[in-house]
């Protein structure tokens, strides 16, 4: 689960059995985020092993620059 652009500012390295468990989790996340950032969207993002390797190999993140 990854909240906050290209998921380097705050993201979940636990493992979910499945995405509706995660999405599930995203949702209390979701909450917390709407209430003490109302500015924020909320939005939650799970995504699996592969996904989440695009998503940083991507962004770069993880790379000295």
């Amino acid at each position: 689960m990854c909240i906050a652009g290209a998921c380097e500012s705050v993201y979940e390295l636990k493992k979910y059995d499945t995405k509706v468990l995660c999405e599930a989790a995203g949702e209390e996340v979701k909450i917390y985020a709407m209430e003490k950032w109302p500015q924020s969207s909320g939005k939650m993002y799970c995504l699996t092993e592969d996904e989440f390797k695009q998503y940083q190999d991507y962004y770069k993140i993880g790379e000295d620059t």
